[in-house]
């Protein structure tokens, strides 16, 4: 084999099914043969030309990643502790390594943009700049992790980014600890991460709270650790505060990627407690309490991705079999129906039962 095939975003709403050449790899870089990759919410935004991104068209996106060593140079082998044949997870940032943030050690927000899912033009050699194809290339700051062949495909995609996400903006960011109580805005699959990181980090209370249709989204985030499941309405703040007995949260995170939920996040926080801001949204703004914020001394923070300590952490959660991760998989296409899955997350909210889409290089 000498090329490779890959779904490109050409424009916004369109994807095209492409030949890249295979690039020779030499000591100090790789080539990952892909297994699955996750449609991410972010994914959203960039197909519909809501993000930076439609400045690096054409591109492959794709950030949620898992699949098999091809090749490796043995200089990259050394580094990463793989081998040709390993089943890996690779991080979606591995950075320039020469801004003032990755000196910082905080290559995920690499000024550059370096990394996957479409911050790199797929017209840059060599191409293969994200997981939406047959193959990712792995230059030599990739950052890669061998989970080993007890961890399937279908655990693996969730691994990398949605898990390793939640446990940083839950656990590190977030600092929930034991006996806390969590309250998370948006059940999908981004929510259910964090519950299933603040069920890991000993919370004793955990609010799932999503849309009237989210049904099996809602039980499944209870099968993850959930200790209660609300519809988001305009008693939601009261219901909380009910059930709280007045104390409302210690930890609250928004991951709906929705403008309308933060305004009631933020209300249901409490006193010195921390609102966690995740989850895109395409609309100019967001209106937030800011003198209840302020009032409150609630320490309001924004969260976009995952780094090395949080993505170890979540293939050991993973490893331990606690969670249901594979159930969280709901959706598998094949490249050519990139765009129908990126659409189905679209409009996931409306369709019951909907959780994780994934794409399938091997249909």
């Amino acid at each position: 084999m000498t090329t490779t095939t890959s779904a490109v975003l050409v424009a916004p709403e369109t994807f095209e099914l492409r030949e890249f050449p295979l690039p020779t790899i030499g000591d100090d870089d790789g080539l990952l043969r892909l297994e699955l990759a996750g449609v991410c919410g972010s994914d959203v935004l960039h197909w519909g030309g809501h993000s930076a991104v439609s400045r690096n068209l054409p591109a492959i996106l794709g950030h949620e990643i898992v699949g098999r060593i091809e090749q490796v140079g043995r200089s990259a082998a050394r580094r990463w502790g793989v081998a040709a044949g390993d089943r890996v997870i690779v991080e979606a940032s591995f950075g320039c390594g020469l801004c003032e943030l990755c000196l910082r050690g905080r290559y995920q927000m690499c000024a550059a943009g370096q990394g996957y899912g479409g911050r790199i033009s797929a017209s840059v050699s060599p191409h293969l700049w994200g997981a939406y194809g047959q193959h990712l290339y792995l230059p030599p700051r990739a950052r890669v992790h061998r989970v080993g062949d007890a961890i399937s495909p279908e655990v693996g995609v969730v691994i990398g980014a949605v898990l390793a996400n939640g446990v940083r903006w839950i656990q590190s960011i977030g600092g929930t600890g034991i006996g806390d109580t969590v309250v998370v805005f948006g059940p999908g699959p981004q929510g259910l991460a964090a519950v299933i990181a603040a069920h890991a980090a000993g919370a004793s209370r955990i609010f799932a709270v999503g849309l009237a249709g989210e049904h099996a989204r809602l039980a499944f985030a209870r099968d993850c650790g959930a200790t209660d499941t609300l519809t988001f309405d305009q008693h939601t703040v009261e219901a909380i505060t009910d059930l709280t007995d007045g104390r409302l949260a210690d930890v609250v995170i928004d991951v709906t990627g929705s403008a309308n939920s933060p305004a009631v996040a933020a209300e249901v926080v409490r006193p010195l407690g921390t609102l966690v801001m995740a989850g895109s949204t395409a609309a100019a703004s967001v209106e937030l309490p800011w003198n209840e914020l302020v009032r409150k001394e609630v320490r309001a923070q924004g969260v976009n991705s995952h780094e090395q300590a949080a993505v170890r952490a979540a293939i050991a959660l993973a490893a331990s079999g606690r969670y249901p991760l594979e159930r969280m998989v709901t959706h598998r296409s094949p490249l050519e129906s990139t765009g129908d899955a990126v659409r189905l997350i679209r409009h996931a909210a409306a369709s019951d039962g909907v959780i994780k889409a994934i794409l399938d290089p091997t249909e």
